[in-house]
């Protein structure tokens, strides 16, 4: 059977299917029959050799492979309008650049969001289609990277621990964001070691400590190691996964480790600790961001990530003695 191929129609009705949302209302609105318009579709499928639609409850939705083919038919109806001297209803879709990011728990993505629809605005100006965000947060970088694998994200901020990296997934890009982050301590302000403005790890050694049994390993694997080159093996009595109930327990109960750009305030103070055992690199990490220029994301990761530095004065000074 020969292959068929592509034709400007088949553009046009690719683009109705995503503006429509809904097989139902794009037959409309070409005029075709609902099974005659399910059945070009399926051959159109067939000819990319993916889908480019899936099944949502309110209708159908692009898949991450369908919004890249979707670009560049927009692309094509868009020069052929130009070149005909008319305008095409079609050429500007109605809906917004849909963006699936994820990262783990933090203040980071809440900076990045009107950090990237900002510069979005900006280079695609007042005309373009708005930019629609959705977030999902996960301590496992490894979880992470398997939806960015399965196209479940578009885009994550991955936090991998130096010496206990999760690799890279085939098919998955990462670019650096940031070489080396370093993990501080967090404990209450009563603690007979908060007035310090750095903190021996093995003078911890006789504390309850408090991990997220959701992230890589458990928590427990870097820590571990940390701990024991310091000298001890660490007391791990508190399994906590939720950021309010961690904060509580941190006030008072027990000690933990803390991203830099946590707050201090509520009972708690974040410190670094001498010789910085434990450390992350921060990668992006995309398969395929269709219409949305991979520059612009990192970017805006980037600089929101900067943004954050000063929430914990001890981050600043750290960066600062560290040439950052």
């Amino acid at each position: 059977m020969s292959t068929m191929e592509l034709e400007f129609r088949h553009l046009r009705i690719v683009i109705a299917v995503a503006d429509e949302g809904s097989i139902t209302k794009a037959a409309a609105a070409l005029g075709l029959s609902q099974p005659s318009l399910t059945s070009q579709l399926q051959r159109i499928e067939r000819a990319m050799g993916a889908p480019l639609f899936e099944r949502a409850r309110t209708g159908v939705v692009p898949t991450s492979f369908g919004r890249t083919v979707l670009a560049r038919a927009r692309s094509v109806v868009n020069e052929m309008a130009d070149l005909r001297g008319e305008s095409n209803s079609l050429s500007t879709p109605r809906g917004p650049v849909e963006l699936k990011i994820g990262g783990r728990p933090s203040p980071l993505l809440s900076v990045v969001v009107p950090r990237l629809g900002a510069a979005y605005a900006a280079l695609h100006g007042p005309d373009a289609p708005p930019l629609s965000v959705q977030v999902h947060t996960d301590p496992s970088a490894a979880a992470l990277q398997g939806r960015v694998r399965a196209g479940r994200l578009d885009a994550a901020v991955l936090c991998d621990v130096i010496g206990f990296e999760i690799g890279t997934a085939e098919g998955v890009r990462r670019e650096l964001v940031l070489a080396r982050e370093p993990e501080f301590v967090a404990l209450s302000e009563r603690h007979p070691l908060a007035h310090h403005d750095v903190i021996d790890l093995a003078d911890l050694a006789g504390e309850n400590w408090m991990i997220d049994p959701q992230e890589d390993h458990g928590g427990i694997g870097p820590l571990r190691a940390a701990c024991r080159a310091a000298g001890f093996e660490p007391r791990i009595t508190h399994e906590i996964s939720d950021s309010n109930s961690a904060r509580e327990f941190n006030s008072g109960q027990c000690v933990s480790l803390a991203q830099p750009t946590s707050s201090e305030g509520r009972g708690i103070v974040v410190r670094p600790l001498i010789g910085d055992p434990i450390c992350n690199r921060l990668d992006l990490a995309w398969k395929d961001l269709g219409p949305l220029d991979p520059a612009l994301l990192h970017q805006a990761v980037t600089e929101a990530y900067e943004s954050l530095v000063d929430r914990n004065p001890s981050y600043p000074r750290w960066r600062a003695e560290h040439h950052r």
